[in-house]
C-alpha cells in the first residue's frame, strides 16, 4: 500500500479552520484577533469575503505606501 503524503502551509492550514467554523460549525462570530505572522494579503482577504472584521498588527512590508 502506498501513502501519499500532501504538506500543507501553516497558512492553508488556518484557512481551513476558518472556513469550517464559519461553513460546517457555524459558529456564530464578527471579529477575528490574529497575530502579525498571518497578516498576509490573502487571509485578510478571505476573513473580508466572510464578512468579518479582523484585527492584527501589521508587519512594515505589510503596509502600503
Amino acid at each position: 500500500m502506498i501513502q501519499i503524503v500532501t504538506k500543507k502551509r501553516e497558512l492553508d492550514h488556518v484557512e481551513d479552520m476558518i472556513c469550517n467554523v464559519v461553513n460546517q460549525k457555524k459558529l456564530l462570530f464578527q471579529t477575528v484577533l490574529m497575530d502579525s505572522w498571518y497578516a498576509t494579503k490573502r487571509l485578510m482577504a478571505l476573513i473580508d469575503n466572510l464578512e468579518k472584521n479582523y484585527y492584527c498588527p501589521l508587519k512594515i512590508n505589510r503596509a502600503r505606501r
